[in-house]
C-alpha cells in the first residue's frame, strides 16, 4: 500500500471515528483518536508521546497531527505485553522467546514487531509440549528429553513447547514400522 493509500486509509478510519468529514487536511486528532487509530490504548499513546516516539502539537500533549500519527509506523510494533496476549504467554514467557531468538527486541518501548509475533505464534502452533509428545509416542517425558538431548527430534528454542509436531509424526510412523524388541531411534 502506498503512502498516500495509508494516509488515505488513516483520514477514512477518522472521519469514521468523528462522525463528521476532515476540515483541514491534517488535523491535530486528540490522544484517544490516536489510539483508536493505531489500536493501542490511550494511555500507551501518551506514554510514545512522553518517550519521543511521537511528536506532541500542544503543551499539554494530547494533540498529534493525523500526518504524525500515520507516519509513525507505531501500528507496526507491540509491546511484551501485547506480544504476550498474542503467544498465549506471560511477560516472562515473552522475555525467555527474545533471549532463545525467536523473538528480536528492538528498544523499550514497543520493542517488537508485530509481524515477528504474528508468524510466530503461527509457527508455535506446529509445537508440541513434552507431555504431548510423550503422550503421541507411549512413553514418558523423561524418554522425550533423552530423544531431543540425542537429537533425534530437533528442539524448538522454546522450552515450552520443545518438540516440532511433524517430526513426532514421522518418529511415531518409524514406531509402527519396527517390530516388538527393537529400539527405532537408538544409535542412528
Amino acid at each position: 500500500m502506498a503512502s498516500g493509500e495509508l494516509a488515505q486509509d488513516y483520514r477514512t478510519r477518522l472521519t469514521e471515528l468523528l462522525g463528521e468529514p476532515m476540515m483541514v487536511d491534517d488535523p491535530l486528532i486528540t490522544t484517544a483518536q490516536a489510539a483508536v487509530l493505531l489500536g493501542i490504548s490511550p494511555q500507551r499513546v501518551a506514554g510514545l508521546v512522553r518517550a519521543g516516539h511521537l511528536p506532541a502539537r500542544s503543551r499539554s500533549h494530547r494533540r498529534l497531527l493525523l500526518s504524525d500519527v500515520v507516519q509513525s509506523g507505531l501500528d507496526q510494533w507491540m509491546s511484551v505485553a501485547e506480544a504476550g496476549a498474542v503467544l498465549g504467554l506471560g511477560q516472562t514467557g515473552v522475555r525467555r522467546l527474545i533471549s532463545a531468538g525467536l523473538l528480536t527486541a528492538h528498544g523499550k518501548e514497543l520493542p517488537l514487531r508485530r509481524t515477528d509475533v504474528d508468524v510466530l505464534a503461527k509457527l508455535r502452533d506446529g509445537w508440541l509440549t513434552l507431555s504431548t509428545a510423550a503422550s503421541a509416542l507411549g512413553v514418558d517425558v523423561d524418554e522425550v528429553q533423552r530423544m531431543l538431548r540425542n537429537r533425534h527430534l530437533t528442539h524448538t528454542c522454546d522450552v515450552a513447547r520443545p518438540v516440532y509436531r511433524h517430526e513426532l509424526a514421522t518418529v511415531v510412523a518409524q514406531l509402527r514400522r519396527v517390530s516388538p524388541g527393537e529400539q527405532p531411534y537408538a544409535a542412528r
